[in-house]
């Protein structure tokens, strides 16, 4: 059945609609239905300038996080998010599992995506093109794999990884809450100015959930908001048929703050609208 679906995805992608649910020790545990994501020859770039070509394909991946009811949300301020955050990172653990298959009979490179949501914004990296060649901004996490003809790849992100996603964009607030004003002179001693602390935190191979990072230790906040979803995408320098398959396992630490499945008359929180996306290097005179 699998292998069927994936087969289809040259027309298009394909959804599901149902949950299940586990419950072990008081603590909630959903597994959601699959999330399949396919690119195909016909894709078209996502970026031209005539030397660089980018060619993606993204969907968005909704964790089925409660939204708060009136009186819950804690009060008070706390830097950077607008208000309390009502989720925290650690109130959930989120696993992702996910297939890669090639559906071609030739070698493949593929750039898998995920980009983190929490209740405020959702991370979008977008292109530096400043320089000779146009970089993508790293992704919350982001992996190359080699694709065999056709073959398949299997893969996960952990608890930690996911936690890892969560923290590293409440970092991306504050360094957002702190680069200089629109307009501002430009300083090159200025770390927040541009995109390179944003990449750093964004980097597959920080952990700085594990590891103190001097660096960016000044700007994670204390009270990181959890994961409400995240985007995922595949990327590569030329169109080609791939596809991802995702199983996400959502555990309910706290017990109150993940939907079960079938209960449709409770808010779930939206995909946010304000996109947080690196600021350009710094333009000197």
């Amino acid at each position: 059945m699998r292998s069927t679906r994936l087969r289809a995805l040259s027309g298009g992608l394909a959804l599901a609609t149902t949950a299940m649910v586990a419950c072990a020790s008081g603590e909630e545990q959903q597994v959601l239905p699959p999330v399949v994501l396919g690119m195909t020859e016909t894709t078209p770039a996502l970026f031209d300038d005539g030397q660089t070509q980018i060619f993606q394909v993204t969907r968005e991946v909704r964790l089925p996080m409660r939204a708060p009811e009136s009186g819950e949300r804690p009060e008070g301020q706390v830097e950077p998010y607008p208000r309390a955050p009502f989720h925290i990172a650690r109130d959930t653990r989120i696993t992702v599992r996910f297939t890669l298959s090639n559906l071609e009979d030739k070698q493949n490179i593929v750039e898998l995506l995920f980009d983190p949501w929490n209740e405020f914004v959702r991370y979008s990296p977008g292109v530096n093109a400043s320089g000779e060649e146009a970089l993508p901004n790293f992704s919350g996490n982001q992996r190359f794999v080699i694709l065999p003809p056709l073959g398949r790849v299997e893969g996960i992100l952990t608890p930690d990884d996911t936690l890892e996603m969560a923290q590293d964009l409440a970092t991306a607030m504050q360094l957002d809450r702190a680069r200089p004003a629109e307009g501002a002179p430009p300083n090159p001693d200025d770390q927040t100015a541009g995109p390179a602390l944003w990449n750093r935190a964004m980097n597959t191979q920080n952990r700085s959930t594990v590891t103190f990072d001097p660096v960016l230790a000044r700007f994670i906040p204390p009270i990181v908001a959890g994961l409400t979803g995240f985007d995922v995408g595949l990327r590569s320098s030329a169109p080609m048929r791939v596809a991802v398959e995702l199983v996400i396992d959502v555990e309910d630490l706290k017990g109150d703050r993940v939907v079960p499945a079938g209960e449709e008359d409770v808010d779930t929180v939206n995909r946010p609208g304000r996109a947080l996306t690196p600021p350009a290097p710094a333009a000197m005179p």
